[in-house]
């Protein structure tokens, strides 16, 4: 059976591409997109735009599918109630974080907080990336109905590529950073702080903009700041890492993370979010922040972790079809 599904985004990544693709093969989509602004002000005119929209279009949808919890999906989760229409919300990590220290997070202001809060408990179904956020959500939300559903990657066999199990001392991380919120979210100050206490190791932190590299200053002599890059010349540096380091303040799952153990780098990690799901046994993952003991864990197993381990990990829990075959069950 064909459902006619209205896609609602504010930007169109990886993942969102990836469900839009998997719903496309099956069902007729419209796609949606609310502008992501800032500013009570602007955000009204998005919502006035969104509002006109589902007046006059949500009869001819059978099913609303949002991606994230916030300003945008109030309306559409409302509409689709009121017309007994079916609503998924897929929530990645940003939904269920507050740190008004910060301004961070769906829940860190009253009124984002009231329109999420509402969406939990409305939709029909949520969706949470990996279980952590799963049971955010249940806590912060008890009357909401959930599953987790993992985001997924897809994989092509390359009978050529091998894993160089003897590497260099270099420690990655991948994070577009043009703030410091952004800075502090992604735990790149801690990044800095590991890259102090091994100046044996040399440091690469890919997608630092112009506008953000003051804030490492004064930088290390081993940590080397890298512009956003293609995915071509990330994956060169994946397969040349020896660790990827993901010390996220908080986190839904960490595509680069996975991505860079797909490669055959050791991942080391904070628990926070998705980091420890993915993870699982093949690296380090510590409950709190302490430099010392991820210096300690590095120096003792540099070279030392099969690397193939690492990948097979996110190839046997995280593989696409998945969630291909989640979404289209839950659709149908």
């Amino acid at each position: 059976m064909q459902n006619r599904i209205l896609f609602i985004y504010t930007n169109f990544s990886t993942f969102v591409r990836a469900d839009y693709e998997i719903l496309s093969e099956v069902h007729h989509i419209t796609k949606y997109r609310y502008k992501p602004v800032k500013g009570l002000l602007k955000n009204a005119v998005e919502i006035t735009r969104q509002f006109f929209f589902l007046l006059f279009n949500i009869l001819r949808f059978d099913v609303v599918f949002i991606w994230f919890a916030d300003y945008h999906s109030f309306l559409p989760v409302m509409f689709a109630k009121l017309t007994g229409k079916k609503s998924f919300v897929v929530i990645g990590g940003y939904d269920v974080a507050n740190m008004p220290e910060l301004k961070y997070g769906s829940l860190s202001s009253p009124f984002r907080k009231t329109m999420t809060l509402f969406t939990f408990k409305t939709a029909t179904l949520c969706l949470a990336v990996v279980e952590d956020l799963e049971e955010k959500i249940k806590k912060i939300c008890p009357k909401a109905k959930t599953m987790t559903l993992n985001t997924g990657y897809e994989f092509f066999d390359n009978p050529d590529f091998r894993f160089e199990q003897n590497r260099d001392k270099i420690i990655l991380t991948v994070s577009i950073t043009d703030n410091y919120q952004r800075f502090r979210i992604k735990g790149l100050d801690r990044f800095k702080e590991l890259a102090v206490l091994l100046p044996d190791y040399m440091f690469y932190i890919i997608g630092v903009t112009e506008n953000a590299k003051s804030l490492f200053e004064p930088v290390p002599e081993n940590l080397t700041l890298f512009p956003p890059l293609s995915q071509n010349e990330i994956a060169d540096y994946y397969s040349k890492a020896s660790f990827f380091a993901q010390f996220s303040r908080s986190e839904g799952l960490p595509n680069a993370l996975c991505e860079a153990m797909l490669y055959g780098c050791i991942p080391i990690g904070t628990r926070t979010g998705g980091i420890p799901t993915a993870i699982g046994d093949t690296g380090f993952v510590a409950d709190n922040w302490d430099a010392r003991v991820f210096a300690e864990f590095v120096i003792n197993n540099h070279n030392k972790i099969n690397r193939e381990t690492c990948s097979s990990r996110i190839k046997e829990k995280f593989d696409l079809s998945f969630r291909k075959d989640g979404l289209i069950k839950l659709i149908n």
